[in-house]
């Protein structure tokens, strides 16, 4: 079985995002032992853990931003 249709389903199913069937295909699919996607699973796998570990994004305080798109603004805006 080529396996090619299943590299963008590892880290959806570790997360719990493929269907029920996608997932039974799946774990059937890595139960007869495909090595190639047992490798992938476990990639995926440490993949899914570091993205965990990714701080949280934060905003910034109102007066930083102001001042950072008026920045942006000077920048982007052609001479007169």
């Amino acid at each position: 079985m080529g396996c090619q249709h299943l590299e963008e389903l590892y880290e959806l199913w570790l997360l719990g995002a493929l269907s029920e069937q996608g997932s039974l295909d799946l774990r059937d699919h890595l139960g007869r032992g495909c090595p190639q996607c047992l490798a992938r699973v476990r990639e995926a796998a440490e993949t899914v853990y570091l993205l965990g570990l990714a701080p949280k994004p934060v905003r910034p305080h109102p007066r930083v931003k102001a001042e950072l798109l008026r920045h942006i603004s000077r920048k982007t805006t052609p001479n007169r």
